[in-house]
């Protein structure tokens, strides 16, 4: 069996399961964590290369097989589904009642529902939507012991004890196993545009600055290195978008450009080789990025390419400072180690480790991949 696919920093499993649903996700975690083998869970790969090499690998959960959409509202807004769908497969049962899931994340065709929620993935239409969690409000997931639970409901007005669901956002597979998770939607927009714009990197950045105060855009993503671009995305009624797209062409020489080209834009941090992803107050991503990087204007997030281990940690720096930090989302084993994945501690070590004892008292779940 080939098992090249799941390499994390050269470090192969010596197995994979694939489970056919939550009953046997259980049944995987529950013998893991008997005879103390450690699991990366594994999606559409996309993400998985965030994180420190585990320091135990024994078993690849392909989530893939456990797929498909449980329950679709369209009436109520909500749509629960499994967590190792694709956004495309799942975005195509919504489009049939006009509606989707407003989370973004590259390569939609391979990134799951799970992989995007477990790993917080970053979207430049988070100007629009906010945070991945917020779009979250219920799951059912697979603790480090086998334990089976669920976290919020399957309604909006669910307010029954901790919303373990945001917990789960951004831990990268180390406290649960989700399975499967319930969804807010919304409906598809009337008109959705993408505008393109050459020129000076600053230049670019003014005019994104400028249109991000004046317009309620979706996303206004900055391009630098050689070919330095600004690709502005505008979506609702389609009246309001003709209005956006009159006042976008004010401020420069603008061409609109097709889906695919936005795919392409939204693909490049997760194809790039090398990528640090920064984290600074909204507004000031362009600041940081320089030569040869992406900032999605206006929510904080940004990335860097081709950087030195000194360039790296002089940005790293500068993204503290603000208060914001640096994850080296994509790079080599090595280079990773004379760097550093995470940078300055933003959780007390003392409350990441109580709750990896509490959600996997074992260490099963991806030990070693973050801090704690």
């Amino acid at each position: 069996m080939d098992l090249s696919e799941y390499v994390i920093d050269g470090v192969m499993p010596p197995r994979v399961e694939r489970p056919g649903g939550a009953d046997d996700v259980v049944k995987v975690v529950q013998g893991a964590d008997r005879h103390r083998e450690a699991i990366v869970v594994f999606g559409g790969g996309t993400r998985i290369g965030v994180g420190d090499a585990p320091s135990r690998y024994d078993i690849a959960l392909d989530m893939r097989g456990v797929r498909g959409v449980v329950e679709h509202s369209a009436a109520d807004l909500i749509c629960i589904v499994r967590a190792g769908t694709t956004l495309t497969e799942l975005g195509a049962t919504l489009a049939r009642a006009r509606q989707r899931w407003p989370v973004d994340a590259a390569l939609p065709e391979r990134a799951t529902v799970g992989g995007t929620i477990a790993s917080a993935a970053p979207a430049a239409s988070r100007l629009r939507y906010q945070h991945v969690r917020d779009w979250v409000i219920g799951c059912e997931a697979v603790l480090g012991d086998g334990t089976r639970v669920r976290a919020g409901g399957r309604v909006v007005k669910n307010v029954t004890g901790y919303d373990l669901s945001r917990l789960y956002s951004g831990s990268y597979g180390t406290l649960a196993a989700l399975t499967e998770v319930s969804l807010k939607l919304v409906a598809i927009d009337e008109r959705t545009s993408t505008l393109r714009s050459r020129g000076r990197a600053d230049d670019l950045a003014k005019i994104a600055m400028e249109l991000r105060a004046a317009l309620p855009l979706e996303a206004i993503v900055l391009v630098t290195g050689p070919a330095p671009a600004l690709y502005v995305r505008a979506s609702g009624a389609a009246s309001a978008v003709l209005r956006e797209l009159r006042e976008i062409g004010r401020r420069g020489s603008f061409e609109e450009v097709g889906d695919d080209a936005w795919a392409e834009v939204a693909a490049t941090s997760a194809c790039a080789p090398e990528v640090a992803r920064l984290a600074v107050p909204p507004g000031r991503e362009a600041e940081l990025i320089g030569y040869d990087g992406l900032a999605y204007v206006g929510t904080g997030i940004a990335f860097a390419f081709a950087r030195s281990d000194d360039d790296l940690r002089s940005l790293r720096e500068r993204c503290e400072a603000m208060g914001g930090a640096l994850v080296l989302e994509r790079a080599s084993a090595e280079r990773k180690l004379a760097v550093g994945v995470w940078g300055k501690e933003r959780l007390p070590l003392s409350v990441a480790h109580g709750l990896k004892e509490r959600f996997d008292p074992h260490g099963v779940l991806a030990p070693g991949r973050m801090p704690a």
